[in-house]
């Protein structure tokens, strides 16, 4: 897809020629708007506003006075290599690091036009030139607003702006669909899971077949040896994340604890939110081994290894491994197997075991194709605000 521009009657401005930094302020205090943005709310590359404060919950301090209105743009001043600029949908206040930018010659530039300029890669790429200060690096207005830029005229604008915007907005309701799915896959796996322990249950030690194994884990090195270890981040929320390697040297040690397809490991050591994490290696290959940080678990035959892991990763499964963590250390706990075992699991028959399985891949299809749509559309907003502006 393309713009097909000509850009023959294209003209160039300054960015402080045809749009200015609102001044109007607000006291936050006054009831007259009930939303604050601060920078933690901005996200970068998104033009949604997802999240916002409550101004009547907390003490802002004075630097909140900037007012700001829907169609206005907001853009982060601090950091500017985050790269959030945002459009409002709301009447609000933020901090005066947040400008408020709005067209100053309507006849010239709509308003409409203006969030593509500035998060175009050449903005960005100036902003984060002019930025000041290497702890926490800012802009002015002043800045930005020598920032240069071919500028088509209305209609032209007009013509980029409904493509964009489309392009956006298909991009965000493919992003909600994508988050109504996930949230609608964990709230009926985590229920089905609950009513197969609340029907009968054992202890997930009964399921073994033998005592689950230690790693090994080697100091990394820097060169290729041709055999590798897993790291923490192999075994993520979703499960086994290949590529994530560490090179080691070639020992006895780490060839006893070589993994093979179809492997069940959990994480025995990490942190709060990430021990007890679970993952089926699914890599054909015989050169990569699991560290001491992960077990690997031998189950019954009458136990599908993928159901296994459903089940670890559930609500059921983590809430277990957050009550069955030890230690005191903020960023590594662990569990063994003795508590690992005490896992209530359920006990079903296997045809109920694949039905499960078979409902929730066909879930995690449509979360997939909807992240792939929505990827795509967001890949398609860049390359036409590119063809429009410039840049990447």
């Amino acid at each position: 897809m393309s713009l097909n521009l000509d850009k023959s009657s294209w003209r160039r401005v300054r960015l402080g020629d045809v749009a200015a930094a609102s001044k109007e302020k607000v006291d936050p205090g006054d009831g007259s708007v009930d939303r604050y943005i601060a920078g933690e709310h901005m996200d970068t590359d998104d033009l949604k506003l997802h999240r916002w404060g409550d101004p009547d919950e907390v003490d802002l301090g004075p630097a909140f006075h900037r007012r700001f209105r829907p169609g206005q743009v907001l853009y982060g001043s601090r950091r500017t290599y985050l790269r959030k600029v945002a459009v409002a949908e709301f009447d609000g206040v933020c901090a005066n690091t947040t400008f408020v930018v709005e067209t100053s010659a309507a006849d010239v530039l709509a308003q409409e036009f203006l969030p593509f300029i500035m998060t175009s890669e050449p903005f960005h790429a100036f902003a984060i030139a002019e930025s000041k200060g290497s702890v926490n690096p800012y802009v002015n207005w002043s800045d930005i607003a020598r920032y240069e830029f071919d500028l088509p005229p209305l209609d032209a604008q007009k013509r980029i702006t409904d493509v964009l915007w489309t392009v956006e907005l298909a991009s965000r309701a493919q992003q909600e669909r994508r988050l109504a799915l996930s949230v609608a896959r964990q709230v009926w796996l985590d229920g089905l899971i609950a009513d197969f322990v609340a029907a009968k249950h054992i202890s997930f030690s009964e399921t073994w077949t033998r005592s689950p194994e230690s790693g090994h884990s080697a100091a990394p090195v820097d060169e290729t040896t041709g055999r590798y270890v897993l790291s923490l981040a192999a075994l993520g929320p979703e499960g086994y994340r290949p590529g994530n390697l560490k090179n080691v040297r070639d020992t006895p040690q780490i060839r006893s604890a070589v993994l093979r397809r179809g492997d069940l490991l959990v994480s025995r050591a990490n942190t709060v939110d990430a021990v007890g994490r679970v993952g089926i290696f699914s890599e054909d290959r015989d050169d990569i081994s699991f560290p001491d940080t992960m077990m690997r678990l031998s189950i019954r035959d009458d136990i599908i290894p993928a159901f296994a892991a459903t089940v670890i990763g559930s609500a059921h499964g983590r809430a277990h491994m957050r009550r069955s963590a030890a230690g005191s250390a903020t960023s590594m706990v662990k569990i063994n197997r003795t508590s690992l075992g005490r896992l209530p699991f359920p006990v079903t028959a296997r045809k109920n075991q694949e039905s499960l399985l078979a409902d929730l891949s066909r879930l995690d299809e449509a979360v997939a194709a909807s992240t792939c749509e929505a990827d795509q559309l967001s890949a398609l907003r860049s390359a036409l605000t590119a063809e429009a502006f410039g840049g990447n």
